[in-house]
């Protein structure tokens, strides 16, 4: 990734490709790092194409919006099994 213009904000010239699985696992892990250490009570963020952005929203409000049962983990299907979870098992 290069400095765009100098105003802080980050291009990646790989924008209209997907993720690969190793990237994918990578984000999760960094999302379940981000979860943990950087989300109190609630993060709020608009990303993606400005012209089409995606709104999200982190938060440890419960209950959670809908159903909880339809909120999976990321991965679960390929994590190994464990007693705790582990952020590098992407849990």
């Amino acid at each position: 990734m290069s400095a765009n213009g100098g105003r802080g904000s980050m291009h990646n010239e790989r924008l209209d490709e997907r993720l690969s699985d190793a990237e994918l696992e990578l984000f999760i892990q960094y999302l379940h790092r981000f979860a943990h250490h950087d989300v109190d009570i609630s993060a709020r963020m608009e990303v993606g194409d400005p012209e089409h952005p995606v709104y999200v929203l982190f938060g440890r409000d419960y209950p959670p919006v809908g159903d909880a049962s339809d909120y999976g983990r990321p991965l679960a299907e390929r994590r190994r099994p464990t007693s705790t979870a582990d952020i590098n098992d992407g849990g």
